[in-house]
């Protein structure tokens, strides 16, 4: 019988575990070209931030540029993508930043959620912008495994991107 009180609870708990983080992203093709070419490398260029986000006094700052810059560096070489001097440029606009709070998360679903939206431009060399590549990122819920998030938020970013481009090369 006891069964039966715990089975919702724990029903409730899987729903909100597994609906706690979500990656919304895309590839939008620009111009004549239909897909990024196969076997590219890419370059990280300029990271712009445009979220107008702002740092309290007791935060801990940090760029929000340099770390998605560094985040995207680190995930295309972890894949082989990364040249200094790339075919192809990425460069990235951040258009939203929360950094959110974990105990909030843990407490309520949704309230303290982490969101991190970008936009990345594949530029060619001569700086034509081939596709584009939003990506939003909410860490909605969780407690104490999503600390630490309102910083790695930038690492699943930088995947994801790496991910979309991948899939984009692959097609061909």
């Amino acid at each position: 019988m006891r069964h039966f009180r715990i089975l919702p609870l724990l029903l409730l708990f899987c729903v909100l575990f597994t609906a706690g983080c979500s990656t919304k992203s895309r590839i939008t093709p620009m111009g004549d070209a239909p897909h990024i070419p196969p076997g590219s490398t890419f370059a990280v260029g300029k990271t712009v931030d445009e979220s107008g986000y702002a740092f309290g006094e007791k935060d801990e700052k940090f760029s929000l540029p340099d770390t998605m810059s560094v985040s995207l560096k680190n995930a295309l070489t972890q894949e082989s993508m990364a040249s200094d001097q790339g075919r192809l440029v990425i460069n990235t606009r951040i258009l939203a930043y929360e950094p959110g709070n974990a105990f909030t998360r843990w407490l309520v679903p949704g309230a303290g959620a982490t969101k991190l939206s970008t936009e990345s431009d594949v530029c060619a060399p001569d700086g034509k912008v081939l596709a584009k590549i939003p990506v939003e990122r909410s860490i909605a819920a969780g407690g104490g495994y999503t600390i630490g998030a309102w910083k790695y938020v930038f690492d699943d970013v930088a995947r994801e991107i790496v991910v979309v481009l991948k899939k984009d090369m692959a097609s061909r």
